[in-house]
């Protein structure tokens, strides 16, 4: 005999919607403060761009500073390190710039021999000339009404210019000091923290969050060369002209998952067609998506299993909210902050304390003895 208002061991219905109104109401909290602090760091992109930039270049470049300290001394490793970073990204920019002035006038005369070819047929499917030259002559007045507009955008161009000087250069130079003493720098950061517990766990998280940075970044280099080079190869057997520049506009378009090769590769079948006629497109085209499931199914899990443990799902999620909120760059960097929080929680709350005292704490990316 039950006495009235027991149950069988369960929650009564209002304990239970008691608790998930208070999960409800601390889920919005914790979006909300998130979204909030998008905006600051939105608000704030001439100084967070260039830290993140500059923490994605330390973590690519750390392997060879890493072994440049092991024959100089620190600060002349990281010296070392980023002029010769400087100097290959520029050289290579130089070279695809040379590339495409030289090819550029023969582009132009293709691609207006393309824009005939089009005109030529959609006549012949019935638009007649009165037609396209209305339509010529509306683009033409469009041009000539929206002057201003144009200036507009070149003086936004100009500024922009300016914009992405002043963050590379800041870009360049905290890279500098991350090379040189980024354990240090580590340490300060964590120094207001009392020592245990909360100390070790925020340091414990904070390396493996180094951890996944380095091994995304190293592994979406490896993705991304395999992109550059296959495309390269097929652009060169195919006779398409800008061959460098286009393999590296891939190579660049790779680093944002899933989506990136595939944007970056239709400018390639864009000109492509323009240059060497549909079926080459095509041939290109086919090669583009082949990649895109190679990558998915097989780079993706084969090269990053260890540091991108998200779901594709995630995935893409991630990278939608990230060009939402903050445009390429938050497509840029929305997967690999995801991968952090996602590998870093656990040790941030010390659920891995079992497992950090049975296997000791990790030796990859900054360590004290560096």
């Amino acid at each position: 005999m039950r006495v009235v208002g027991e149950t069988d061991g369960t929650e009564p219905p209002r304990s239970l919607l008691g608790r998930a109104a208070r999960w409800a109401l601390r889920a919005l909290l914790v979006a909300a403060a998130v979204y909030v602090g998008v905006q600051v760091l939105v608000l704030l992109d001439l100084v967070v761009i260039p830290v993140i930039a500059a923490l994605l270049f330390t973590a690519l470049l750390w392997p060879l500073n890493r072994m440049l300290r092991r024959l100089v001394p620190n600060l002349l490793a990281a010296w070392i390190t980023l002029i010769l970073a400087v100097v290959v990204l520029g050289g290579m920019g130089y070279l695809i710039g040379m590339r495409i002035a030289a090819n550029f006038p023969m582009l132009i005369s293709q691609l207006v021999n393309t824009v005939r070819q089009i005109v030529e047929l959609l006549s012949k499917l019935g638009f007649g000339q009165v037609t396209l030259n209305s339509i010529e002559d509306a683009i033409v007045n469009w041009l000539q009404n929206h002057r201003n507009m144009l200036r507009n955008i070149a003086r936004t161009g100009a500024r922009y210019l300016f914009q992405f000087v002043t963050m590379l250069l800041l870009a360049i130079f905290v890279t500098l000091f991350l090379l040189y003493e980024g354990e240090r720098i580590w340490r300060w950061l964590i120094s207001p923290l009392k020592q245990d517990p909360h100390r070790r766990r925020v340091d414990r998280a904070g390396h493996i969050a180094w951890n996944t940075i380095t091994g995304y970044v190293h592994g979406t280099v490896v993705i991304a060369t395999i992109h550059g080079i296959v495309i390269g190869l097929t652009l060169t057997l195919l006779g398409v002209p800008l061959v460098l520049p286009l393999s590296v506009l891939v190579f660049l378009g790779s680093f944002i998952p899933i989506v990136g090769a595939i944007v970056a590769g239709t400018i390639a079948v864009l000109i492509t067609l323009v240059t060497q006629g549909l079926i080459e497109a095509l041939i290109l085209l086919g090669v583009l998506l082949v990649e895109n499931q190679l990558e998915g199914n097989v780079l993706q899990p084969l090269v990053m299993k260890n540091y991108v443990r998200l779901h594709p799902l995630a995935i893409g999620l991630v990278l939608v909210a990230g060009g939402i909120l903050a445009g390429l760059v938050g497509m840029i960097i929305a997967v690999p902050t995801a991968a952090v929080v996602h590998r870093a929680w656990a040790p941030l709350l010390g659920r891995d304390e079992q497992e950090e005292q049975a296997t000791g704490p990790p030796t990859e990316g900054w360590t004290a003895t560096d």
